[in-house]
């Protein structure tokens, strides 16, 4: 889950991250959610883990900052 990022965003993330890629950290931490309950599930668990939760590490905002999230991490571990 951790080399992933979930980017819940709004009706511009769809464009640019469909088929599952918004929720792509929740899918590796429960890979049997069915896609279409992924939503669901990201704001059952964001409202209910503590705010310095693990988690919260692998949201994202925007994909601009995905990116520069990935890259970091990629970076790190080169």
């Amino acid at each position: 889950m951790l080399d992933s990022i979930d980017t819940p965003g709004g009706p511009w993330t769809e464009l640019w991250a469909p088929v599952g890629l918004r929720y792509h950290a929740l899918h590796h931490y429960f890979p049997g959610i069915p896609y279409h309950n992924l939503g669901t599930a990201y704001r059952r668990i964001v409202g209910t883990v503590p705010s310095d939760s693990l988690y919260h590490s692998v949201t994202s905002a925007s994909l601009r900052q995905s990116l520069k999230a990935l890259y970091t991490k990629a970076r790190r571990h080169a």
